[in-house]
């Protein structure tokens, strides 16, 4: 077999070798239906991203799972790790290699999208507020080399406790310098750069941390709402008219609030988060190669008429990865009822970040990029396969003709199983997210999240002296 195609079929195999997410929809699943220990037992297998290409996929989902189950230890330990790997890769770029022309997308080293590096922000800084206040690290069982260890629960100090109530805030301020360089770094007005949710939840964080300058910071935060409702999210369905409306009705009132006397601040802030993003999916693509693109490799008659007998009847395809369009954000509305059944509070959520609705932005404006550099890619594997099976061909060997069809059609597809979507993402990532503040007096309360006219969450929560009370919600089968 000639040297050229040997080598060919090796780097087309090594590229079909793609990603271990099989797992994956199955865990995104069993988390919606509320099976955490069937989620967590996918976790373990081999076929859960476990290739190192795709270990920030596999962080970001076991983080969100510990942050689901109130084991924030975990959860902040998996989410710092893949924050610094996204950091990590951010410089570096397979784009520039040989092997990055024949390898499949899944075999590139996954950081996560930018909305997703965005949000893990997000949850580092909630994950470190939420551990500041209940103060202390959960027992948990980890594996030193291939020995498992147990973690025994922690209670913090004073210290430990304002460690990670600095964390939070320094959370934000990273935030804001990720998003930063996004800003810097793009050329396309509509390209990710800014998230919503860093104004309203890092002005949120900088107002709990209280000082002159934090509430300097979170006013220009609360200010810089409606410019984003112009510009960034001006295209989002779920913000139009009168989400959009209330979005920023919520901005100034809370802009107004930060400099409230202890009598009339409102003390209590709910995070609600609802659903699970949108997931990506494989969309096919059929591709056509013109016949120049082969002509230009190769020469002679038998090359010309080696390519008569091969092309005729090959199925040319390939798939990119989409974002279904999601429906919109329903609404919300958040009841809550003192510990003698009165009813104290009855108001609508404020949608603060449709996250599928910019996962479906993001992919939307991509599409036609996608196609052009994987039909790029494509067509030198074709023509490459082509030129390599048709150096068996020998016009006074008939034999030769079929060891070519056979050698090209062999080599397509290895070529089509190497180009499959990728579609690693955060699956644990919220559909949406909600926001409201209250103004409650000290004590026990009993709160509903109504929606569509049905009660979608039942909780409780204490109101005590704290200058802020957070109450943190999670509903992914919403």
């Amino acid at each position: 077999m000639p040297k050229r195609l040997v080598v060919l079929l090796m780097l087309l195999c090594v590229s079909a070798c793609g990603h271990t997410g099989t797992e994956h929809a199955r865990f995104v699943d069993a988390v919606r239906g509320g099976d955490m220990e069937t989620a967590y037992r996918l976790t373990r297998d081999d076929d859960f991203y476990t290739d190192s290409a795709s270990l920030n996929a596999r962080w970001f989902e076991l983080g969100s799972y510990h942050y689901l189950n109130g084991e924030y230890c975990q959860a902040l330990r998996y989410f710092d790790q893949a924050r610094e790997r996204a950091e990590e890769l951010y410089t570096k770029s397979l784009s520039r290699s040989f092997a990055a022309q024949f390898a499949g997308d899944g075999l590139i080293p996954y950081a996560g999208e930018k909305y997703e590096q965005s949000m893990l922000r997000f949850y580092q800084s909630l994950t470190h507020y939420l551990l500041s206040k209940r103060g202390y690290c959960e027992a948990y069982e980890t594996e030193e080399d291939g020995e498992k260890k147990l973690i025994e629960k922690r209670d913090f100090d004073a210290a430990e406790k304002r460690l990670h109530f600095n964390a939070a805030r320094a959370s934000i301020l990273d935030w804001n310098s990720l998003l930063t360089t996004f800003t810097r770094e793009s050329d396309d007005k509509d390209e990710f750069h800014q998230d919503m949710l860093a104004k309203t939840w890092g002005a949120e964080m900088h107002d709990i941390y209280g000082s002159n300058g934090d509430r300097q910071i979170a006013r220009q935060l609360y200010r810089d709402v409606p410019k984003l409702l112009e510009s960034d999210y001006a295209g989002a369905p779920s913000l139009q008219s009168e989400n959009g409306e209330k979005l920023k009705a919520y901005a100034k009132a809370k802009g107004a609030d930060l400099y409230a006397g202890d009598a009339k601040k409102e003390n209590v802030r709910f995070v609600v988060k609802v659903g699970l993003i949108a997931p990506k999916k494989a969309e096919k693509i059929d591709f056509t190669i013109p016949l120049s693109a082969f002509l230009a490799s190769g020469s002679g008659n038998d090359f010309v008429s080696c390519l008569g007998m091969i092309l005729p009847g090959q199925r040319i395809s390939f798939e990119i990865a989409s974002v279904p369009e999601p429906a919109k954000v329903a609404d919300y509305r958040l009841t809550v009822a003192n510990a003698a059944g009165k009813r104290v509070a009855d108001a609508p959520l404020v949608l603060t970040a449709p996250v599928s609705e910019t996962a479906y932005k993001e992919f939307k404006r991509r599409r036609a990029g996608l196609i052009s550099a994987r039909g790029a890619r494509l067509t030198g594997k074709y023509v490459s396969a082509a030129v390599a099976a048709c150096s068996l061909y020998n016009k006074d060997n008939a034999l030769s003709m079929l060891m070519a069809y056979g050698a090209f059609a062999g080599s397509l597809r290895l070529i089509e199983s190497s180009e499959y979507a990728d579609t690693r993402y955060w699956g644990l990532l919220p559909n949406a997210v909600l926001q409201l503040s209250l103004r409650l007096k000290k004590g026990d309360y009993t709160g509903e999240i109504v929606s569509g006219g049905k009660t979608v969450k039942t909780f409780s929560f204490t109101v005590d002296d704290s200058r802020a009370v957070l109450v943190d919600l999670n509903i992914p089968d919403a």
